[in-house]
């Protein structure tokens, strides 16, 4: 009817199923006619930057289990040397790291007497986003105040100077201009420390021990040496527990111990990617299953490979051992949201494990293709060059167009411009299939968000991986034998043609996770 001013008002629902779309590959037809095949009994592994346990949708999954199995960092960003062993005296441990008095509650139990100790820095494991957000927040409160008082005062003091003296301004005396200099200095100064106010961050005490049954860790967030107050923490496979250093930061983390107490692994995100590739792949939220993920019913391994060190960049290591925890998870999924340049397709030592893990282990791989489009041989490495992952092109629908930005024009279904191509050099298509390249999914608390939109073949990967889970879950269900080679070609053959896209930018067409079933 009118509406205010004459216009025309529609009554319209929003369209919130494309904000992490579905029904384009077939998705949510599949989960209409097969409910209890949504990924249940199925693990994907998620190599990225890290998951956050406590981001929306990522505590349980359809079925009641645990969402996230484990969460490692395969980096070596997050290690506590806690070779150190020490014994308590009068219930209390000097610290030799950063002085501090650490005071063991009575209730914890150590038969053997030893404990292990280590220091932490906070911003080696807070990302630079969240270092950010945190030096602004102590600056405006802590430190401006106080500059801004003593700023104020010298610039009074110096004008209350000039003042005085602007009529014998050329012939002071000695002592005069040395204190006008001073004046001068301080004013200098004040204003230079405002400018390069930095925070060195919190710096945590770190304690191993065995009560007798298992590994424990704490990490002592209050700096007072007052461990009450704080966390005690077994390993997350083991326990599923998890922390938060503290109500400003919001940044959750778990632990793992290795190498008999000697090795503490504070596992943490270094970036809101993962979090976000981990929701769209699997995300459950019971009571808006609009938002869910394309596996709701899956549960998830996270492997965080991109380095706090290195701004959340990759290593090799890291993807190396990576690949390892896949395997001894005996994950059947793998998806993998980086990609680098390759002058050498094909071969390497990463490539080589990945193959390895797919040949040999059985665990089907999905990469995205790379976002440097939309240039000829622009895919990137894995996703595009290596001979066993199944590389995902990004696309965009009209309805993606309605929901995620807001475009009035209803154009048809197209690639996104950045979304990258093929062929390879060595003649492969480069592209297997393309899925939907955005979303609107959870982010780790830290970010004081949520949710997030994003774009890239970085959120495509995931959409596809998640559409393939749906599929094993119901060929395990029904005890159907499948391998990685199998599956891949029910996915490039069934894929569909769009309309205007060749094979070298769209792949072999559009992933159709309801036709595989029938391939």
């Amino acid at each position: 009817g009118p509406g205010a001013a004459g216009y025309e008002t529609m009554d319209a629902e929003f369209p919130l199923k494309a904000l992490l779309p579905k029904k384009e590959t077939g998705a949510e037809r599949f989960l209409a006619r097969y409910p209890d095949h949504d990924g249940r009994g199925i693990t994907i592994a998620i190599l990225d930057t890290g998951v956050d346990p406590g981001a929306p949708g990522l505590q349980v999954t359809t079925d009641g289990r645990q969402k996230i199995v484990d969460l490692i960092d395969t980096t070596g960003s997050g290690d506590v040397d806690t070779s150190h062993v020490v014994a308590a005296h009068d219930g209390s441990i000097p610290s030799p790291f950063t002085g501090r008095e650490l005071k063991i509650p009575d209730e914890w139990e150590n038969p053997s007497g030893q404990w292990h100790i280590g220091v932490k820095a906070a911003y080696e494991l807070f990302p630079k986003p969240l270092r950010t957000r945190l030096n602004k927040e102590i600056k405006e409160k802590s430190w401006d105040p106080t500059h801004s008082e003593c700023l104020a005062a010298a610039a009074r003091e110096l004008d209350k100077w000039n003042d005085e003296y602007k009529e014998k301004n050329t012939n002071l005396t000695y002592d005069e201009k040395l204190w006008k200099e001073e004046l001068e200095a301080r004013v200098e100064l004040l204003t230079q420390f405002d400018k390069d106010h930095d925070v060195a961050g919190p710096v945590y005490d770190c304690i191993v021990f065995h009560d007798g049954n298992t590994w424990r860790a704490v990490i002592d967030t209050s700096q007072t040496g007052d461990l009450s107050s704080a966390t005690v923490l077994s390993s997350f496979r083991e326990s599923g527990q998890y922390a938060t250093f503290g109500g400003q930061d919001l940044m959750n983390y778990s632990i793992n111990i290795y190498d008999d107490g000697h090795v503490l692994s504070v596992v943490t995100n270094c970036g809101s990617h993962g979090t976000h590739v981990a929701c769209i792949a699997a995300g459950n939220f019971p009571d808006e299953p609009a938002l869910n993920g394309l596996a709701p019913g899956a549960q998830i391994v996270a492997v965080k490979i991109g380095d706090s060190r290195l701004d959340s960049m990759e290593t090799g290591r890291a993807l190396v051992n990576g690949v390892a925890a896949i395997v001894a998870h005996k994950c059947d999924l793998a998806n993998l949201s980086f990609g680098e340049g390759a002058h050498w397709h094909n071969s390497g030592r990463v490539v080589e494990a990945m193959n390895e893990m797919t040949e040999k282990h059985g665990v089907i791989f999905v990469s995205s293709a790379g976002n440097n489009g939309p240039a000829l041989s622009t895919v990137g490495c894995p996703g595009g060059t290596e001979s066993s992952t199944i590389g995902i092109g990004a696309l965009v629908t009209p309805e993606m167009m309605d929901a995620e930005y807001s475009m009035r024009e209803r154009l048809p279904v197209n690639q996104y411009t950045w979304s990258s191509r093929g062929p390879t050099t060595d003649g492969h298509l480069g592209v297997s299939v393309s899925a939907p390249g955005g979303a609107i999914a959870s982010v780790p608390n830290w970010t004081l968000k949520g949710s997030q939109m994003m774009n890239g073949t970085s959120m495509s990967s995931p959409n596809a991986c998640g559409g393939i889970a749906l599929v094993l879950s119901g060929l395990k269900a029904n005890g159907i034998p499948f391998s990685p080679s199998s599956v891949r070609r029910g996915v490039e053959n069934t894929a569909v043609a769009v309309e205007g896209l060749d094979h070298l930018t769209v792949g072999r067409g559009l992933i159709q996770v309801f036709n595989i079933v029938k391939c």
